[in-house]
């Protein structure tokens, strides 16, 4: 059972919380001045696996040494062979337009201009390896007239034609796949960094739509909209650890009506965090999540904190999420709380509050997850 103590007043009534963080060991720690941010600020060009950078740098090596033999035979052929001419230039051109695509791809530059590149070879090539080929079969003398090298025989051209071909399929298949890869986690970071450092700003505490009191505002949302003020110093003394955020106001899914107050970002860890403004009694928060106060179930009084971690959860099974509610007293009277360990939230004091939420995001008091965080801004009230 958790007692909250004597106070100063906000007007006449309400206690304001004075807790300084300084007490807790957490708070004690020496932080570095800037936090790590996770993950990096990605490069323009995807890294390579090394077997793929092996295989892409002797495609290129073969595929230039190529061009040159091929047009050095051109240049050599007598202009009476037209056909040989034609051959030998229509080789070179395949071999300059493989070179371009995989170069284009390995860039990222012009994707669909280098997809249609590289169609191309591979439809003109492997047409003309099998043409080669059964030429080799069917005619020897028509395959010794048109033998694009005559330092070699028209076999171990064909057998190269098929080995280079295959390479440069290879090629294609695993520069893409991981270009493309890379291309999307690329995209992915630059708009979670976008999101979470506006501007190239960091900011410490982001607010959603504030809530709207006015007189036709009933007295729970007044309550709320008290206990939440009660609530920001608070939480604004954990931002001492340089990787913690704070974001005010997240909705939550599948409600239009009901929110969490705020949450604390640190690494890929989120505290949940309800606010809470109760009168004078005992109250306990059972395992089913009701409110009983003074022995009875009180209907009025609701905690979503453990709804709304659980959804969020849901969407976000790689991020750790743990909820509160900090309880603040309506009046300058004895309250006490109880919650049952089976329920997922912890209805806490604000010193517990303090105490609980720092000694748990500090192992990642200096991380910032910009995942995390991109999750939590985006999940505010709009």
């Amino acid at each position: 059972m958790n007692s909250i103590g004597e106070n100063s007043t906000i007007g006449r009534s309400i206690p304001v919380p004075i807790v300084r963080a300084d007490q807790f060991g957490w708070a004690q720690k020496l932080w570095a001045e800037q936090p790590t941010v996770w993950p990096q600020s990605p490069p323009k060009f995807a890294p390579l696996t090394a077997a793929t950078h092996v295989v892409f740098v002797l495609l290129l090596v073969v595929a230039v040494g190529g061009i040159a033999l091929y047009l050095l035979e051109y240049l050599a052929a007598p202009a009476a062979d037209a056909g040989r001419q034609l051959l030998l230039g229509a080789i070179t051109a395949d071999l300059v337009i493989v070179l371009i695509a995989v170069t284009l791809a390995r860039l990222s530059i012009a994707v669909p201009v280098a997809r249609l590149m590289f169609l191309f070879f591979a439809v003109t090539a492997t047409l003309g390896v099998v043409s080669a080929g059964l030429a080799v079969v069917q005619n020897q003398d028509v395959a010794s007239e048109f033998t694009t090298i005559p330092q070699f025989a028209n076999l171990p051209l064909l057998i190269a034609g098929v080995v280079f071909l295959g390479l440069a399929i290879v090629v294609w298949v695993k520069l893409t796949t991981q270009v493309r890869s890379f291309a999307h986690w690329r995209g992915n970071v630059v708009t979670a960094r976008k999101t979470v450092f506006p501007g190239g700003q960091r900011e410490r505490q982001f607010t959603g739509e504030p809530l709207v009191i006015d007189e036709n505002s009933g007295e729970l949302e007044r309550r709320l909209a008290v206990a939440e003020r009660l609530s920001a110093p608070l939480l604004e003394q954990l931002l001492r650890m340089p990787g913690v955020t704070i974001v005010h106001g997240l909705s939550i899914p599948g409600s239009r009506t009901a929110h969490v107050g705020h949450a604390v970002v640190a690494g890929n860890q989120i505290a949940f965090i309800d606010s809470l403004l109760w009168a004078p009694g005992e109250y306990v928060l059972d395992a089913w999540g009701r409110v009983v106060r003074d022995g009875k179930i009180d209907e009025l009084i609701n905690v979503t904190t453990a709804i709304a971690a659980q959804r969020h959860a849901a969407d976000r099974p790689q991020l750790t999420i743990r909820s509160w509610a900090v309880v603040h007293r309506l009046a300058d009277a004895p309250l006490t709380i109880v919650t049952d360990p089976q329920n997922t939230v912890r209805l806490v004091t604000p010193e517990e509050l303090l105490r609980e939420v720092g000694e748990w995001l500090a192992p990642v008091g200096e991380q910032i997850d910009t995942f995390a965080l991109q999750f939590a801004v985006n999940s505010r009230l709009k």
